[in-house]
């Protein structure tokens, strides 16, 4: 019979492959936009904007501006929803640069 620690490397098997940084990353990614009327540029209040894969979602400040941190892998998929606006969705890949939604009237 072998001593136990002949085997203590089949305990860290399981942990390495599903090690959860290679699902996650190791912090969450932050994505910031503002959201403007198409046609004359003002602010969108209280648009709600959210993930389509997960649970991460946020309103629109007085001036248009949303964030929302995610630990999904990008790219992710926003929806934007008001009710005076038509339905957007969008695909962001890159969440350093600052995303710009404009909405059209229903």
């Amino acid at each position: 019979m072998k001593p136990a620690s002949a085997y203590s490397w089949l305990i860290a098997v399981p942990a390495f492959i599903t090690s959860p940084s290679a699902i996650y990353p190791s912090r969450p990614v932050k994505i910031e936009g503002n959201i403007v009327h198409n046609l004359n540029g003002k602010q969108v209040e209280n648009a709600y904007v959210y993930i389509v894969s997960g649970e991460e979602e946020a309103l629109s400040g007085k001036d248009g501006i949303f964030t929302i941190s995610t630990w999904q892998q990008l790219p992710v998929t926003l929806v934007v929803e008001h009710p005076k606006y038509k339905s957007k969705q969008i695909s962001i890949k890159d969440p350093a640069q600052k995303t710009t939604i404009r909405l059209d009237l229903k």
